[in-house]
């Protein structure tokens, strides 16, 4: 079986699909992605990939310039953002799964020229669900609404393809979403933390002198002047016993202010492995990151920079694994409940073990064979 993996740009978006990449190429498959922005991610993962858009800067399509991300414009807005994002990559991925001729194509939700291409093909299509931001089931619909065009031109009717959602949330998370981000028929999925493969650290292998939080804005804030925003933590860190690690993901550190001996900021660095040293989580809510979070039962602290990652930050907190908070505000008295509160620890214990107990991506290879 031929597998095309067609994600959206970003790490978030490519990430969560590793994973079951890796089951299928030891279940004996090929496996392909073609894939525009952070094509070095992949192939640095294992995985042969295409570059479908070479030498495009994905900030002049997004242009975060124009677009005021504090504003929740819903559904609409998410779909006609990332159809534009989906439409410089349409022709060259029905390109390479026509060449290439693949059987099936896993996307991730909000990457719409995954399923124009299996439509094109007559194959199935499978999208990786995450978290809520991406998970109402009427943005598959709305996204083909907006690549009519793309439909059009490679004369494909913008219908349904069969297949299926794979859904790594916990059922106890689902269950507090409303229903119209549910999706009925979703398959779960374990979430597989894999945040790339790198060289680790030598501080990271040793214990930790005082309790350790990490601290990340994920891999695109930081690119865009987003780390401004945690100069009030990193300023509050001080007077917190703890140790305090930021990730700045590209960014400058300069915009961070003067940092406190107790604070240490590192690049780039995988987030499971730090997970796994630190008694809590401050992030921007991303789907991604939280998952990763809840995989190793590590309490949260999310202070959402943006509306989608706003619904994720209302999940997990009324799931209490996690503290709602601003990046303005944010401070000792979050630090504490990170460090302290053992309610929120039990409930990121609970929320582990229940995604624990989910179908691990390997398991679920024999499924995915059942389509083609």
């Amino acid at each position: 079986m031929r597998v095309l993996f067609v994600s959206s740009p970003g790490l978030g978006h490519i990430f969560p699909t590793v994973p079951l990449a890796h089951a299928l190429t030891a279940a004996g498959h090929d496996v392909l992605y073609a894939q525009g922005g952070d094509v070095d991610s992949v192939a640095a993962a294992g995985v042969n990939v295409i570059d479908v858009t070479p030498g495009l800067d994905y900030a002049t399509v997004f242009r975060p310039e124009e677009i005021d991300f504090s504003v929740d414009g819903g559904d609409e807005f998410v779909a006609a953002l990332f159809a534009k994002v989906s439409g410089v990559t349409v022709d060259r991925v029905v390109e390479v799964a026509r060449t290439w001729s693949a059987d099936l194509i896993v996307h991730s939700p909000l990457q719409g020229a995954g399923p124009l291409a299996a439509g094109a093909l007559a194959v199935p299509a499978v999208s990786v669900v995450t978290g809520p931001a991406d998970s109402a089931p009427r943005i598959d619909g709305l996204l083909r609404d907006h690549m009519k065009e793309h439909y059009l031109r490679h004369e494909v009717t913008p219908e349904p393809v069969p297949g299926f959602r794979l859904n790594s949330m916990p059922r106890s998370l689902l269950e507090l979403l409303p229903e119209q981000v549910r999706g009925a028929d979703d398959v779960p999925m374990r979430y597989v933390p894999f945040n790339g493969n790198g060289e680790l650290p030598g501080w990271l292998l040793e214990p930790p002198r005082r309790p350790r939080i990490a601290v990340t804005l994920g891999s695109i804030a930081g690119l865009w002047g987003g780390l401004a925003v945690l100069a009030p933590l990193v300023a509050a860190a001080a007077d917190t016993d703890a140790e305090f690690v930021v990730t700045l993901g590209g960014g400058d550190p300069a915009l961070l202010g003067e940092l406190p001996p107790n604070v240490r900021t590192v690049d780039w660095l995988s987030l499971a492995p730090l997970l796994t040293t630190c008694r809590g989580l401050i992030h921007h809510g991303g789907s991604g990151t939280s998952a990763v979070a809840m995989a190793l039962g590590v309490p949260q602290c999310v202070m959402p920079l943006s509306p989608d990652q706003k619904d994720n930050e209302r999940a997990v907190v009324e799931r209490g694994i996690a503290i709602g908070a601003t990046a303005e505000t944010v401070g000792t008295a979050e630090f504490r409940g990170l460090l302290e509160n053992e309610e929120l620890r039990r409930a990121a214990a609970e929320v582990r073990d229940e995604a624990a107990a989910m179908a691990s991506p390997a398991a679920l290879v024999r499924r995915l064979e059942s389509l083609v």
